[in-house]
């Protein structure tokens, strides 16, 4: 037992008189050599000399590291290491340890006991707030990223720099008059001063700038979201905005304490203000999830766990790392897996949320989002992988809801609901899986319920994108339409009702303008496609197609008069299509781009048989004459071409139109031409 105890005392740390000297020292060394910018880790290791790791428990104070190494750290700034300047570190923090200074208020805050990793944010933090003396210190991120557990671990560690320390949760929302004279309560008491609180916001206010400017104090609020309102990120509830006027003043008036915040939002008080350079007094940590290994220790805190180095790294990676879920999952795969792993990948590899509590985590999240905010989660789950923010203006199909994504995307990433990749933005797989069930849903609802003569998201979103590389395309099917479908399924009873109901969806939308339709059109032909469907004889005419999956369709019989297609994919990629025409026997089908092009497609396997080359512009409208040998183009050039299909030459240019020609067509026995063009004349050519 005395060899534990030698052992666990053994080593030194350094005293608050040590760290100014080498804090100080080290600030001029970075001025002179960094331009002023903090040295990194690697830096400091580099230049003392030693690991990284007893770099990082010589500036966190907390842990201790023998005394040659804080002499190899003072020597490489010059500096001699003194008896005064270190000394043996006290015992570990408990909750007996918070209440025995009464000048530290931790009443509030919860446990830290078990705690796991973090020791590259609490460096980061206790840089910030106590070298650079940081006035404003924001934690953001997603619920359950373990916000509160660091700013108590932090405040804990560093609270003996402090001569008082005041903790309170904004959990309830409490009004922030009756906030500021709590606090005011409290700091005035510990710091033996006369219990005068003025009766006005502004005085109340006044005297806590006070407190801080003349006090060393700090001052955690946590939960900050609960007075944030829903829609855009950052603004407050009514009523609420006097906090607003709180950390506007905390973050501009020069003072000597520290307000440290956590959010799932950024406040905006914080983005004019902050930055990362030294002496900015202003910053913010977007907090992510735990590694692997201390996702995998905090797991074994529930129990035994059994699994592969590369399964553990799925499933920590897949939540994110997200404290909170991992700890919901490591109690379920106990309960309903004994501790083995893999059962729960077969169950993420198929898409499937098993836990529910975490559902409800980030169904919270989303309740206070925006219209455009939650489209452009739906679309993000939708593209699966990372997108730029042009491919995200390009899906969002109205030029209203297009100038708002920009905002929306800034938004979602102070909301920690978005990850950043260079120019690219995505989902965590866990809220990416959460999105994609949650829009499943909505979207079989809009299709069942009652307000399905109004669709929503079935119209603004396209359950398939065609236009996508191919795999992601197939996942998009297994995870969507699938499941989609098989929800309808349930709720209609069988497939005759549902193919009916599409049907009743394609009608209404038939005579709508392409913006309000949407995407629905494409989605009606890709369920259809996708339940395999014989389409002969379907109306699809009058319609805008958009992002519809035709690769393996088969098209004969079915009515495209007027139809738009809008991003499609036939058997191969094609320009936009602008006209198309199936063969009487229903075994070609001609279509026209923008091009100029027509390409002649064999039905039976989708070979693209020949290209017909010659307008100028695009091709507006294709039609075969009865006997199916000969086919008839109009473009927007004006021309009307014949084109031999054997062998893909023209036959005859007519220039009669002087305008667009938008329709050709053959009469019964193929011995005259129709056509009409925006010249307002109709032609018949014999």
């Amino acid at each position: 037992m005395k060899q534990q105890k030698a052992r666990r005392n053994r080593g030194v740390i350094l005293t608050l008189n040590g760290w100014e000297k080498f804090r100080d020292a080290k600030a001029q060394a970075e001025f002179n050599e960094n331009g002023g910018d903090s040295f990194s880790l690697e830096e400091l290791s580099y230049r003392t000399e030693l690991s990284l790791h007893t770099i990082s428990r010589i500036l966190g104070r907390e842990e201790p590291v023998d005394k040659s190494s804080l002499q190899f750290a003072f020597a490489a700034f010059r500096l001699q290491l003194c008896k005064g300047d270190y000394t043996r570190p006290n015992p570990p923090e408990d909750l007996v340890a918070r209440h025995a200074n009464p000048q530290y208020d931790w009443s509030e805050a919860p446990d830290v006991s078990m705690f796991f990793g973090r020791s590259e944010e609490l460096l980061q933090l206790r840089q910030w707030i106590l070298e650079e003396r940081c006035r404003l210190v924001g934690l953001i991120g997603i619920g359950g990223i373990g916000k509160s557990t660091l700013a108590v671990k932090l405040g804990l560690q560093i609270q003996s720099e402090f001569e008082v320390v005041v903790w309170r949760s904004l959990v309830n929302a409490p009004p922030v008059e009756e906030q500021i004279t709590n606090i005011l309560q409290f700091l005035l008491s510990a710091l033996r001063k006369e219990m005068v609180i003025p009766e006005s916001f502004d005085g109340k206010l006044s005297k806590l700038m006070e407190c801080l400017q003349a006090n060393r104090c700090l001052l955690i609020l946590d939960n900050v979201e609960t007075i944030l309102a829903g829609g855009q990120a950052g603004q407050y509830r009514p009523g609420y905005e006097g906090y607003g006027q709180l950390l506007k003043r905390v973050g501009e008036v020069p003072h000597k304490s520290c307000v440290l915040l956590t959010s799932r939002e950024k406040l905006k008080e914080l983005i004019p203000l902050e930055g990362d350079r030294t002496g900015v007094k202003v910053k913010s940590l977007p907090l992510k999830g735990l590694n692997t290994t201390e996702g995998q220790d905090l797991f074994e805190q529930k129990g035994q766990f059994t699994g592969t180095e590369r399964e553990w790294q799925v499933l920590i990676e897949y939540y994110g790392g997200n404290p909170l879920a991992l700890k919901i999952v490591a109690v379920g795969t106990q309960e309903l897996f004994n501790g083995k792993i893999a059962p729960v990948l077969e169950y993420i590899e198929q898409g499937t949320l098993i836990f529910d509590d975490i559902q409800d985590l980030l169904e919270r999240q989303f309740q206070r989002l925006s219209a455009i905010e939650e489209e452009v989660m739906n679309w993000l789950a939708i593209n699966r992988e990372p997108v730029s923010l042009a491919e995200l203006a390009c899906d969002v199909t109205t030029s209203s809801a297009k100038r708002f994504v920009p905002s929306a995307i800034k938004s979602l990433l102070r909301r920690s609901l978005i990850e950043k990749s260079d120019e690219d933005f995505f989902l965590q797989p866990v809220v990416m899986e959460y999105t994609t069930q949650r829009l499943v849903e909505q979207v079989c609802y809009e299709l069942v319920g009652e307000t399905s003569v109004s669709l929503s998201l079935f119209q603004t979103h396209a359950l398939i994108k065609a236009t996508a590389k191919d795999y992601i395309r197939e996942t998009q099917k297994q995870l969507i339409v699938k499941p989609l479908l098989e929800q309808l399924l349930i709720e209609l009873g069988n497939q005759q009702k549902l193919i009916i109901l599409l049907q009743n969806v394609l009608e209404q939308q038939r005579h709508q303008t392409a913006i309000l339709t949407g995407y629905t059109g494409g989605n009606v032909l890709n369920l259809l496609a996708y339940l395999e469907v014989n389409l002969q004889r379907y109306d699809f005419s009058n319609l805008t197609i958009r992002q519809a999956d035709l690769q393996r369709v088969n098209l004969a019989g079915v009515n495209f008069q007027n139809t738009t297609f809008d991003q499609s994919v036939f058997a191969a990629t094609l320009k936009n299509i602008y006209s198309l025409a199936l063969s009487p026997d229903g075994k070609l089908l001609a279509t026209g781009d923008m091009d100029g092009q027509i390409h002649l497609w064999q039905m039976a396997d989708r070979k693209n048989l020949l290209i017909f080359k010659g307008h100028e512009g695009w091709v507006w409208t294709v039609a075969f004459s009865p006997d199916g040998q000969t086919l008839a183009s109009g473009g927007h050039d004006g021309l009307i071409k014949l084109w031999n299909i054997q062998t893909g030459d023209c036959l005859k240019t007519l220039d009669k139109h002087t305008g667009i020609v938008w329709s050709v067509s053959f009469s019964p026995d193929g011995q005259t031409l129709a056509s009409g063009s925006q010249d307002t004349l109709i032609c018949g050519i014999a």
